[in-house]
């Protein structure tokens, strides 16, 4: 049941045009939740993307190997990990600042 609904000809339209708004969304503005979904995507990508994957650039066994279209979930998955890095540095930031301005007594 999966696979009939993974090859249908909407899926992978929908799935890129997801995977490139989450990607600039995570660009544009830092938030986990965004950095969640975007690598949901990309592993989903990785999932839909046989009809569009173009050359093989690595084979690992005769019938796996890396394609040009799975790039796509590697950059996802990097824009995801930036996203989560931005977020700490915010949070320390956040925490650093709300200790300064607490009153000692």
């Amino acid at each position: 049941m999966l696979q009939t609904l993974i090859s249908g000809p909407v899926v992978i339209p929908v799935t890129l045009l997801a995977l490139v708004v989450s990607t600039v969304g995570a660009l544009i503005r830092p938030r986990l939740d965004v950095a969640l979904v975007l690598g949901l995507l990309a592993a989903i990508w990785t999932r839909v993307n046989q009809p569009v994957e173009g050359r093989v650039l690595h084979s690992w066994t005769s019938d796996r190997g890396f394609t040009e279209a799975d790039l796509l979930a590697v950059a996802a998955l990097a824009v995801a990990s930036i996203t989560v890095v931005r977020c700490a540095v915010r949070l320390v930031r956040h925490l650093a600042r709300t200790r300064r301005t607490v009153p000692t007594r």
